[in-house]
């Protein structure tokens, strides 16, 4: 049933089944309007798919997802939701400035001014064609695309993967400021501990599919007792991910 959720994501026993494989299995979860949620796990924990879920990409095989209040992806939610993919969508024979241009057409409160100012923070090539982008290139061009229209909703899927050093801290830094002057709502994935220690209000572990540990990310486990000391989400990661691959 469609309606207005408390919060912007509403996740109730969601499950993708790719024929004999599920990869998402019985996931439920909130994400608070204004917050920063981090979704943490090893390369092919199902991260990736919970995310094209999220957005509209994949149709759940069981549970719901809701988003900005809708069950079923319409046409006005995109509107209000930017994302950054893993894998490359983009058109290749396409130039960043064509596929900002194409961004300013579709989306009626795209900001010229704000997409020039990230485009020149990340140093983003604009002239060149999508298809000669570096891997970091092409991630700076999703930001821009994905935070020109200042979105209630952004998600990202890996932003920092595959970015040198350097990248990461300025992507991440970028990333933290652009949240903080919107105030939009976020939901971030990563195999990194130290991005999502950085990024995230609330941590979600997923391996496997199954969501193992849920909490503030001071207090994964949601015990309402956080663990003393530096590094408790580290902890709880390698306990889940070493658990699991016994």
């Amino acid at each position: 049933m469609e309606g207005a959720p408390v919060n912007p994501i509403e996740v109730l026993e969601l499950t993708r089944d790719f024929g004999a494989v599920r990869a998402v299995d019985g996931v439920t979860f909130d994400v608070r309007a204004g917050t920063v949620f981090g979704l943490l796990g090893p390369n092919g924990a199902g991260k990736s798919t919970l995310l094209k879920l999220l957005v509209g990409h994949l149709r759940p095989t069981s549970g719901s997802v809701v988003v900005l209040g809708q069950e079923s992806p319409r046409p006005e939610r995109w509107l209000r939701m930017g994302y950054v993919a893993q894998s490359r969508h983009l058109p290749a024979w396409m130039t960043g400035e064509e596929c900002l241009a194409f961004a300013r057409s579709l989306r009626p409160r795209w900001d010229t001014a704000k997409a020039a100012r990230i485009a020149s923070r990340l140093d983003l090539t604009l002239k060149s064609r999508v298809g000669q982008l570096s891997r970091g290139q092409y991630v700076r061009l999703q930001l821009c695309l994905a935070l020109g229209h200042s979105p209630e909703l952004v998600v990202l899927d890996e932003p920092t993967s595959g970015l040198d050093p350097a990248g990461r801290r300025e992507v991440l830094s970028l990333l933290i400021e652009e949240i903080a002057r919107d105030g939009c709502t976020v939901v971030f994935s990563s195999h990194r501990v130290d991005d999502i220690e950085r990024m995230a209000d609330t941590v979600a572990i997923l391996n496997g599919g199954r969501l193992e540990a849920y909490g503030p990310a001071e207090d994964p486990r949601g015990a309402g007792c956080p663990e003393e000391g530096a590094g408790s989400l580290e902890r709880v990661y390698l306990e889940v991910t070493q658990r699991r691959t016994a």
